[in-house]
């Protein structure tokens, strides 16, 4: 599997490659906004973004990139408050976004969803005839078709894709960005507060710190190497309830790269 080029560009794998495991939206939205040379914009994004949902899924890592997919037209919500940001990618939304980005037009270039999608994908030589258009795609399968994509030449332009990115100067931002999965916060009984961090292979030296929402320090601990870190046992009394609670992650260095109201 060649997936050198789409790697060593940063279009994808920063989080760690799992080329086995299915893709969810926001990482699709993500590795869409690369590709079109928007990554920094993204991570300049100041606001909520339009969908409620991105807001404290992971932390809220992909609300900028879920917000430029969007205005870009190139990704839609579920609704138009919500995106599913944890909802996974079928072939055919894949060779769709694709084609966007590529220049192609809804209403235009296609109508029909998804039969003219799939025929306009397999005309311009991007989708693959043996492929059903409804199954799901692993990442390994994007990465893939990222790798295709790149070679391909926009809409009634002379110059591939990668010809245009690497015009663009600051495409992709080398910044690591760090989120949450698998996070769990109780205070019904007891106080527990745990996850697992994500966005580099080793987290050696990352702090998690609970917080009220005032700043007021419960109890921090160090992650593990794969990211795991667990905090137990903080106050869960009522003005600690009333004040509310936040999480602070630090990295080797002391600054702060994540946070998020719990």
């Amino acid at each position: 599997m060649n997936i050198e080029r789409v790697v060593e560009r940063g279009y994808f794998g920063q989080g760690g490659l799992n080329l086995n495991g299915e893709m969810n939206r926001a990482e699709f939205a993500t590795v869409s906004v690369r590709l079109l040379g928007l990554e920094n914009k993204a991570n300049s994004y100041i606001g909520k973004g339009p969908f409620k949902d991105v807001e404290k899924f992971q932390g809220g890592w992909a609300i900028g990139y879920t917000a430029i997919a969007h205005s870009e037209g190139i990704m839609e919500g579920n609704s138009n408050t919500k995106f599913n940001p944890s909802g996974k990618i079928s072939y055919i939304e894949m060779l769709t976004v694709f084609m966007r980005i590529l220049g192609y037009e809804d209403g235009i270039d296609f109508v029909k969803y998804p039969d003219d999608y799939y025929k306009k994908a397999l005309e311009i030589g991007l989708g693959d005839i043996d492929r059903n258009p409804s199954e799901k795609v692993t990442r390994g399968d994007v990465a893939l078709y990222m790798e295709k994509l790149l070679d391909m030449k926009l809409k009634d332009k002379d110059n591939t894709l990668i010809q245009i990115l690497d015009m663009k100067p600051n495409t992709v931002k080398a910044e690591e960005k760090i989120y949450i999965n698998e996070l769990k916060f109780n205070t019904s009984i007891v106080g527990i507060l745990s996850g697992k961090l994500n966005g580099r292979d080793d987290f050696v030296g990352y702090k998690v710190e609970l917080l009220s929402l005032n700043g007021k320090v419960y109890d921090s601990t160090f992650a593990s190497k794969n990211g795991e870190f667990k905090i137990l046992n903080f106050d869960i009394g009522i003005m600690a309830k009333l004040e509310g609670y936040k999480y602070q992650v630090y990295d080797e260095n002391g600054k702060v790269v994540l946070e998020g109201n719990l």
